[in-house]
């Protein structure tokens, strides 16, 4: 599908333009989403540029992800995507400038895209350029990270909160400990996710700011562009330091979870001590032994079992005057 945007009356009006019909000459933003082979040759057509693939967008080398060619900018960048719903992951969005036109290509629907689209179909500067949205875009990326980052700050420290509080009455700790675990683990995944996606920006607003022959930014386009940096490095930092805590958090969970197993086992060391002595009394009076000289006694019986019981409370008592229990 392609979305051409044009200014009209200081807004942006858009267009969904069909498979197959040329791409309007006067659009702005020309926002191409799961394009088909058809509508690559659209845009080709109209801008003389190549629009990249799937499979070009997703390679990892630098030079296949920030690249100028025919007198245009490509610029790739993997961005946070449904960060509100349980499957939240990255989308590689490529961005091109080709003269005044701004030519996104993407295969999902960051957050951002519809919020610039609804701000400038609203209202927008006089004589704004592909440029001009492209910072527009860009901007809104970098305050959507770091309202997902301020979300998982605050989430973490609730877990952290619930690692460490005192157990309710009749809590299963099981199950406490596990579902900690869980959102720990999403939280971690999340966070990984957040930290690709900053540091493919952050390369992606270097290459941007950089002067070429080709392509050239204007002053405020530069300093918006700079300032972003600075933002999504300390974005960077940050999200380093809620990775670090979710890591003492896993450790400090794995090592309540250990405390909880040696008190279990602990319980059972001291029953298999305190049950030893009744056991060996049971025992010597169940050999059947003819000369046993307790056999005959009247009251042989009950006092095998005083012996037994006191036999079973002394090793507890001094247990529990040692702290042990």
């Amino acid at each position: 599908m392609i979305v051409a945007y044009s200014l009209s009356h200081g807004t942006l009006k858009s267009v969904t333009v069909p498979a197959g019909s040329p791409v309007p000459t006067t659009a702005v933003w020309i926002d191409v989403v799961t394009p088909s082979p058809l509508e690559d040759d659209a845009i080709e057509a109209v801008l003389g540029i190549e629009i990249p693939t799937r499979e070009e967008m997703a390679e990892i080398e630098q030079s296949s992800r920030l690249y100028d060619e025919n007198g245009a900018r490509y610029a790739t960048a993997a961005l946070l995507c449904r960060t509100d719903s349980e499957t939240p992951g990255l989308v590689n969005v490529t961005f091109i400038i080709a003269g005044q036109t701004l030519i996104t290509v993407r295969y999902d629907e960051p957050k951002a895209f519809p919020i610039i689209a609804s701000r400038l179909s609203h209202a927008c500067p006089a004589g704004i350029t592909g440029e001009a949205v492209l910072i527009e875009l860009l901007e809104a990326i970098v305050d959507r990270a770091a309202d997902m980052l301020e979300r998982i700050g605050a989430d973490v420290e609730r877990i952290s909160k619930r690692v460490f509080e005192p157990s309710s009455e009749g809590e299963n700790a099981n199950q406490r400990y596990r579902t900690i675990l869980a959102h720990t683990g999403r939280k971690e995944g999340l966070v990984s996710s957040a930290r690709e996606s900053l540091a493919s920006l952050q390369r992606l607003l270097s290459f941007l700011g950089t002067q070429t022959e080709t392509v050239q930014l204007g002053q405020e386009a530069r300093a918006a562009l700079k300032s972003m940096g600075r933002d999504v490095s300390g974005l960077s930092d940050y999200a380093a330091f809620i990775g670090d805590k979710l890591q003492f958090i896993l450790d400090a969970t794995i090592g309540m979870v250990s405390l909880e197993q040696n008190n279990i086992i602990k319980i059972f060391a001291v029953l298999s001590v305190v049950l030893m002595p009744p056991t060996l009394i049971a025992s010597i009076y169940g050999m059947n032994f003819q000369h046993m000289p307790e056999l005959a006694w009247h009251y042989a019986y009950p006092a095998a079992l005083v012996a037994m019981v006191i036999s079973g409370i002394l090793p507890y008592v001094f247990f529990k005057w040692r702290g042990w229990l």
